[in-house]
């Protein structure tokens, strides 16, 4: 098969591919997401670095359609990998883009990938370069029209003097996760939100972090904690359930999706219990360089 490997400068064309492949589960890779303009607006603020050198290569075939494509957004010495993307059968031209990748980007030693589980191609192609499985995670979604929500609430917005009980917590409950306390303070805005629970002692018992999109009708629950010493008394689903109805408030989000690790039963028959339902199931890989 005849195919040229090149730097994606049109990242129009790109995101209209991303997306196109997305939108079959036998292709889709969970880091992109489906909307095209959504793609188009992540491609341009985190594929291109300083020198205005693109972070995504595309494979065309002889009369110039884009067939394969792989990318990766930069964090450090590591990065998450949009793809690889093949909507040909041969394994031969993604091998090549891949194998580009890792060359023009010494500096990266780990690579992430985020896989659905019924893309059985880039599956096994995971095994092919000896990638690491590390977790299987469930991909819940909640519509607005199928979500029932509350008239009176017990979560108040976070106010300083909640940072202290809050950084200890949410350190204790995700230790070396993406945000820690002071990056979600950083953040604090109209649309980004936190919540917290206390009891009538003013104790500190859980909390919530969500974002919203107006502009792309996106919205993500980004953590939502319950404190050990509070559990099995309800006030996750209860908090939940709050988060959710202040997220539908926005005229322009009409469904929520969580990715959750799908081991974690309990904690998802509570994202069951308020009306999430599940969507799919993806694997993550970790590639480290010898």
């Amino acid at each position: 098969m005849n195919f040229i490997i090149e730097d994606a400068q049109d990242f129009r064309e790109l995101a209209h591919f991303l997306a196109q492949q997305n939108k079959q589960k036998s292709s889709h890779i969970g880091y992109c997401g489906l909307k095209e303009e959504e793609i188009f607006q992540t491609l341009n603020e985190d594929f291109f670095d300083e020198n205005g050198n693109s972070h995504f290569l595309i494979a065309r075939n002889e009369v110039g359609d884009v067939i394969a494509a792989v990318g990766v957004e930069e964090d450090g010495t590591s990065g998450e990998v949009w793809g690889p993307f093949n909507e040909e059968s041969s394994i031969e031209v993604q091998h090549q883009l891949f194998h580009q990748l890792l060359t023009s980007h010494p500096h990266i030693q780990t690579f992430r990938f985020f896989i659905n589980n019924e893309n059985t191609k880039q599956s096994s192609y995971m095994d092919t370069i000896n990638a690491a499985k590390t977790g299987e995670h469930l991909i819940l979604i909640v519509n607005r029209d199928n979500f029932v929500g509350v008239n009176q609430f017990i979560s108040t917005p976070f106010n300083q003097s909640d940072f202290k009980a809050f950084q200890q917590l949410h350190h204790e409950l995700f230790p070396n996760t993406y945000y820690n306390a002071e990056t979600i303070m950083s953040r604090l805005s109209k649309n980004c939100v936190l919540k917290v629970l206390k009891n009538e002692l003013n104790k500190f018992q859980g909390y919530a972090y969500y974002e919203v999109d107006p502009e792309m009708g996106e919205a993500s629950l980004e953590y939502i904690g319950i404190s050990p010493n509070a559990q099995n008394r309800g006030l996750g689903t209860i908090l939940l359930r709050e988060v959710l109805t202040e997220i539908f408030t926005y005229s322009q989000i009409s469904d929520i999706q969580l990715c959750v690790d799908n081991g974690n039963t309990k904690a998802n028959h509570v994202y069951l219990n308020v009306g999430f339902q599940p969507k799919d199931i993806l694997n993550s890989y970790v590639l480290k360089r010898d």
